[in-house]
């Protein structure tokens, strides 16, 4: 009888066992949860623009450290609110629609710019393959604008751009702020092909640049007519030494920052933006395709390969910002109203604030 007994109880814990084991070897044995998947990536870009290059190098590399590979499709929403918008109120969160944002969806979200529909706790952040930047002022060929003496002895200097809140409107804002341009205005309604022709077509005056999409666009440069009064630093510290080919000696946005106010809405900029694009899905989304999207933004965050794809394809030198501190910095941006309400004029549409 002892001897059954035991045979009994031998027999149930090797079942028990074999079926732990069985368990354990089916929940290894699932399949990833983008196998044989479709990703749609809407993307605040034009097609074939600097910004669709940079995000279609993310997303290549992106599909190869996905479990599964799935697919990856990209629709195309060239306006920072409406894609944003889109993302937080229309996409299902079922974990195959994410999007690649500038950094404006920061400060819209913080400011409630008109047309704004979402916030940023609506969204899980992925980071960014760069910090953005750093930037520079074009002036239109053959104007003779190329020192800031000369841009603040105008009046009526126009800018041209693609849409209040976009990320460059942003930047000719905060640097028409800083130099207290007379009566600066803005024409928008470009995209991202058009807005390379305004300066020498005659439309605009100025526009606001990211040096490397300068290079690019504009291999000849100065020899073009274009006037380059000075650069603005990127949230990083990064300037125009780290392009060789790039002039050296043009002043610092910065040292026109001769008041506390501007020196403060200069440092508000950059804490808001702690990178210049962005990759997100909406909050919400299953738990396992949130787990295989953070691991594998985080290894191509890393991968040398597409350190060096970036650089190669974009010309531009990465520098990944991780989802860590882009929550960090947003949790730890500074919260002055005096400078919050400055800025808040400084990107909406009407005039400027004042500097004093």
């Amino acid at each position: 009888m002892k001897v059954t007994q035991g045979l009994v109880r031998s027999g149930v814990l090797a079942s028990f066992l074999g079926l732990l084991v069985w368990s354990g070897s089916a929940i290894a044995g699932e399949a990833p949860f983008y196998q044989g998947k479709t990703i749609t990536v809407i993307a605040v870009d034009q097609p074939g623009g600097t910004g669709d290059l940079r995000t279609r190098v993310v997303t290549q590399h992106l599909q190869k450290h996905l479990p599964g590979n799935p697919a990856i499709v990209m629709q195309y929403i060239p306006n920072d609110v409406l894609a944003a918008n889109t993302l937080a109120n229309a996409v299902k969160q079922d974990g195959f629609t994410i999007g690649r944002l500038n950094s404006s969806v920061y400060a819209n979200a913080i400011f409630g710019i008109t047309g704004v529909k979402y916030k940023l706790e609506n969204f899980t952040y992925f980071g960014g393959a760069e910090a953005g930047g750093p930037y520079l002022l074009m002036t239109r060929p053959d104007a003779n604008l190329d020192t800031v003496e000369k841009l603040k002895a105008q009046s009526g200097l126009r800018f041209a751009n693609r849409t209040v809140g976009h990320t460059m409107y942003i930047l000719d804002r905060v640097m028409a702020f800083v130099l207290e341009l007379k009566d600066p205005r803005w024409v928008l309604g470009y995209n991202s092909q058009e807005i390379r022709l305004a300066l020498p077509r005659g439309e605009a005056d100025l526009r606001a640049n990211s040096i490397p999409s300068f290079i690019r666009e504009v291999p000849e440069g100065q020899k073009a007519g274009y006037g380059l009064p000075f650069i603005m630093r990127n949230v990083t510290g990064r300037g125009a030494e780290i392009f060789p080919g790039f002039p050296q000696d043009r002043p610092s946005l910065e040292q026109f920052a001769d008041t506390q106010l501007k020196r403060a809405v200069l440092q508000f900029h950059n804490s808001i933006r702690p990178s210049g694009t962005v990759f997100v899905a909406p909050k919400g989304i299953p738990g396992p395709a949130l787990k295989e999207l953070r691991e594998a933004f985080n290894k191509v965050w890393n991968d040398p390969e597409f350190l060096k794809d970036f650089e190669r394809i974009t010309r531009e030198t990465p520098d990944p910002v991780t989802e860590g501190v882009v929550e960090r910095t947003l949790e730890q941006r500074p919260k002055d109203p005096k400078v919050m309400e400055a800025y808040k004029q400084i990107i909406g549409a009407g005039p400027l604030p004042s500097s004093r």
